[in-house]
């Protein structure tokens, strides 16, 4: 909350600076009009901003709550149950996105199964920057020779299979960028 705060009365500078120097060209008025008026929509945007701020807070934390009740009311299982579902090419980076997955929503590993969906069992949609920036990036970034940007996108995307497809191919476009070099 208090990044909130911080964050929107840093925007309202913003409009109040605007609004002051529009003031100085009006020489009708007093300078306590002036301030006033520059104040009033630096208020509108600061208060707009907290609104906005808390809802999408208020959204992510009861969609992560949903999830979280999902995965823990759903069965244990094992990591050779897990691997054993489908044949997959890259079992150590499937493993690490289950444990991944496991610590962003706040459950034991087990609890994630192989045949979750991620749009409408994790809402992965719904939670798309925080998701990316606590799953993907650091499986992406721990098997990276070099750091490199990269793009990606989950909305194509519903199994945990798929999700390794990708970052797969992630994987290996940085890899041929790295040796063109």
């Amino acid at each position: 909350m208090r990044f909130l705060l911080i964050f929107s009365g840093l925007l309202a500078v913003v409009p109040f600076v605007i609004g002051f120097v529009v003031s100085l060209f009006i020489t009708d008025g007093p300078w306590i009009a002036r301030l006033v008026g520059a104040s009033i929509p630096a208020f509108c945007t600061f208060f707009a901003a907290v609104l906005l701020g808390s809802r999408d807070f208020a959204r992510h934390s009861a969609t992560i709550k949903k999830v979280r009740g999902n995965l823990l009311a759903s069965w244990d299982s094992t990591d050779e149950q897990f691997l054993s579902a489908r044949p997959c090419e890259d079992t150590s980076l499937l493993l690490e996105l289950r444990e991944a997955i496991a610590q962003f929503f706040d459950v034991p590993a087990c609890k994630v199964a192989r045949d979750v969906d991620l749009i409408s069992d994790l809402h992965v949609d719904q939670l798309e920057p925080s998701f990316q920036f606590a799953v993907v990036r650091p499986a992406i970034a721990s098997r990276q020779k070099e750091p490199q940007s990269f793009g990606f996108s989950t909305t194509s995307l519903h199994t945990l299979d798929e999700l390794v497809t990708a970052i797969r191919e992630v994987l290996d476009r940085g890899d041929e960028m790295i040796q063109s070099w």
